[in-house]
């Protein structure tokens, strides 16, 4: 994610920016969006488990509080009223022990969604609500028995925001809470017996950003028409289509739990959130508007449980075909299928004997979606969200059992580069 935010910063390195909040004078495509960059310190509050002590009673245990330094990347969006960003973690915690109990609990890369009654103004404290969806990471290790490791807890909560926004010229300072209402989850204590467990329930944020206008120089053309005469012209003559590549960071969000884990392993919680670089190889069509893209998808997850331990993994080839709706002040979202073939394979040991180790190639559907931000149809880059989500994907281990490979892949940030269009 460093790479990411190395290349959004020589993206616009060069570019004329403006600090002033142009978006505040006048309602414009060209002011819809701003970038914003920065970081914040996040704490958790609160929280306990339980687990078997030595003599096998069931003992009460509260978790220490954790603080996490992120890095934001994302930006402000409908001229100053809605707020969207992602925010990845520097490092993740390490575990610690207590009461012969070895604890782990993290946040991942958490997806922003905040909305201004009042939008954001220079001098101005504005508050907010909102909501984000946030990854959570919990895992409990026993050193009272022989297979230590406990459930990996690997959910997606949607916690409630509220806090306060201070704007002094290009730079926002925020103050925020975050309430994650459904914190109780069930969690095997051992293989045999399940409890309730709390996570954390409240978060506490402060965070620094800074504001950068990258598309505003090219408001006057626009309002002239010359961006339209040009962007005839290049479009009638071919020169806007052309080949473009995109790089950016995906997470694999696992949507359900294996049939084989529910039937043999119920204390084997869904898979862990995967990540991967995301990298495509398109061809932009200008006057259908449409996209016709290859790329490779590889990723994995794993799990350590109880003396269970069991790796998958998805390697896939794809074509899809996306087309852009409709332009919302250059807000257009796109929609297409998505086709791949993919090798998907299971590996289990238990105790230490080799249970299964199977593979299998197939052909998958999907769906792909999400949304540019393009002010005009001429520049040489733009910012994409994408998601791609391939449902009753899955691999046979018998005729009732199976290994869920059902996902959606969400990439929040992907920089696209139109190659023909970069000038020398």
């Amino acid at each position: 994610m460093l790479k990411i935010l190395y290349i959004l910063l020589l993206s616009i390195f060069g570019t004329e920016l403006s600090f002033a909040q142009i978006y505040v004078e006048k309602k414009s495509r060209h002011r819809f969006a701003q970038l914003n960059l920065g970081i914040d310190v996040q704490s958790s509050f609160f929280g306990d488990t339980k687990y078997k002590n030595i003599d096998g009673i069931t003992r009460s245990l509260s978790l220490k509080s954790m603080y996490s330094p992120r890095i934001l990347i994302g930006g402000t969006h409908f001229w100053g009223h809605a707020d969207f960003y992602i925010a990845i973690p520097f490092f993740y915690s390490k575990p610690y022990e207590t009461n012969n109990q070895k604890i782990e609990t993290n946040r991942g890369v958490e997806t922003v969604f905040k909305f201004y009654p009042k939008r954001i103004k220079n001098g101005k404290f504005r508050p907010y609500v909102g909501a984000s969806l946030a990854p959570f990471y919990f895992e409990q290790s026993n050193k009272n028995f022989d297979f230590s490791n406990g459930p990996e807890l690997d959910h997606t909560s949607v916690p409630l925001l509220g806090g306060f926004t201070y704007n002094s010229k290009n730079q926002l300072f925020e103050m925020g809470l975050a309430w994650n209402y459904a914190n109780r989850k069930k969690y095997y204590i051992s293989r045999s017996e399940i409890s309730t467990i709390n996570t954390p329930h409240l978060y506490l944020s402060f965070s620094y950003r800074v504001m950068l206008e990258t598309t505003v120089s090219a408001e006057k053309d626009w309002e002239s028409g010359k961006t339209e005469r040009i962007t005839k012209k290049l479009g009638d003559e071919g020169i806007l289509d052309g080949f473009y590549m995109g790089v950016g960071m995906s997470s694999a969000f696992w949507l359900k739990r294996s049939s084989y884990n529910i039937l043999n392993r119920p204390y084997i919680e869904k898979y862990d959130i995967s990540l991967m670089p995301d990298f495509t190889l398109g061809y932009y069509f200008h006057n259908p508007d449409l996209n016709l893209a290859v790329g490779y998808r590889g990723y994995s997850t794993s799990t350590n449980t109880y003396g269970a331990v069991q790796q998958i993994n998805r390697r896939s080839y794809l074509v899809e075909a996306t087309k852009f709706l409709f332009d919302y002040h250059g807000f257009v979202p796109f929609v297409g299928p998505v086709i791949s073939y993919d090798r998907l394979s299971f590996n289990e040991n238990f105790e230490t004997v080799n249970i299964w180790d199977i593979e299998e190639n197939k052909l998958s559907v999907g769906l792909t979606f999400g949304w540019d931000i393009r002010p005009n149809r001429i520049q040489s880059w733009i910012l994409r969200t994408n998601l791609r989500w391939y449902p009753n994907l899955y691999l046979n281990l018998d005729e009732n059992t199976k290994i869920s490979f059902d996902a959606i892949e969400f990439n929040f940030i992907q920089l696209i580069v139109y190659l023909n269009r970069i000038k020398n």
